[in-house]
């Protein structure tokens, strides 16, 4: 039998219970390294990985005391990867405060970073052996989809194919994590492998629309560096689809080589090809909301699916 819809009201309850948990790791740590480094390693952004966890825990029947538990344990993994790639990056804004790496140095940076991790692995051993197991393997994937972009920088052989498996191992591990930890919690008969699916997916979701914002979002709402994709010499999906258009190929590179930030944003929405990365997010969302149909308790995977609408969709 499924259980109650969660609402509005239950899901900020859940939320509440995820950054005071949160704060609570940042007050262990506080005493030993200072309230201001501390911050760095629990502070929770737009919580979107919470939220998609959350909802799908509901949708799956897991008790919410182990799908909080995960939603931390993605939070403090996403904040230690973070912490290491705006030192990859040199970037200087975070979450529109200013990164470590750049109000400290590097090295602090990094070891936030480690701190983070070490953080969010406590977090999975509370729910289970087989959860911290699976962290574990999916922090490889993240690194090893980190170091393939690193590699990839400045390539002009990228394609969209390489880009999604880029995109599955960085940003979709993490989220593959939850989904398979989700799935062994839940008590309801359910198709073992969509749960892990859905989530990656979602995770790509998320890092297609966020390469969308580095050409169409100014700082002031992104809360990050604008033109860093640029700047990093990053291909990212508008920039792969201006390169495989003919016509448009020349004029993209002169752009791109004169790491014109502005002009390139211009270029690639007024070509299409914001647009283009637009419509494969869209395909994204297309197959979750197959796999969201089929989850056990209805009334939540509705709700999940609304969420999921709201992932392609979001300006911020």
């Amino acid at each position: 039998m499924a259980s109650m819809p969660l609402s509005l009201l239950k899901m900020e309850d859940s939320l509440a219970r995820v950054r005071a948990g949160l704060e609570g790791r940042a007050r262990r740590i506080e005493g030993r390294v200072g309230q201001e480094l501390a911050a760095f390693v629990s502070r929770p952004g737009k919580m979107l990985r919470s939220r998609f966890c959350l909802l799908l825990g509901a949708a799956l029947g897991v008790p919410e005391d182990k799908a909080e538990a995960a939603s931390r344990a993605l939070e403090l993994v996403h904040n230690a990867s973070l912490l290491h790639d705006d030192c990859v990056d040199e970037a200087t804004l975070r979450r529109s405060y200013p990164t470590p790496n750049a109000a400290f140095n590097v090295p602090t940076a990094l070891l936030l970073g480690d701190l983070a991790f070490s953080q969010g692995l406590e977090e999975a051993v509370d729910i289970s052996p087989s959860a911290a197991r699976l962290l574990v393997t999916a922090v490889r994937e993240m690194t090893v989809g980190e170091l393939q972009e690193e590699f990839l920088k400045g390539s002009l052989d990228l394609t969209v194919d390489s880009y999604m498996g880029v995109c599955s191992r960085k940003t979709g591990a993490l989220f593959e994590w939850a989904g398979a930890v989700l799935s062994e919690l839940s008590p309801f008969p359910h198709a073992q492998a969509d749960p892990p699916r859905l989530a990656c997916a979602a995770g790509i979701l998320l890092q297609i629309v966020d390469d969308i914002h580095d050409y169409t979002l100014p700082e002031r709402a992104s809360g990050k560096d604008e033109g860093q994709d640029l700047k990093n010499r990053r291909l990212t999906l508008p920039c792969l689809y201006a390169l495989a258009a003919p016509a448009d190929r020349e004029a993209f590179l002169a752009l791109w080589n004169a790491r014109d930030s502005a002009g390139l944003a211009k270029f690639l929405k007024e070509r299409g090809h914001v647009r283009k990365a637009r419509d494969k997010g869209r395909e994204l969302v297309d197959s979750m909301l197959a796999m969201i149909k089929k989850l056990p308790c209805r009334a939540e995977a509705g709700e999940l699916a609304f969420f999921v609408e709201l992932l392609a969709k979001r300006e911020f």
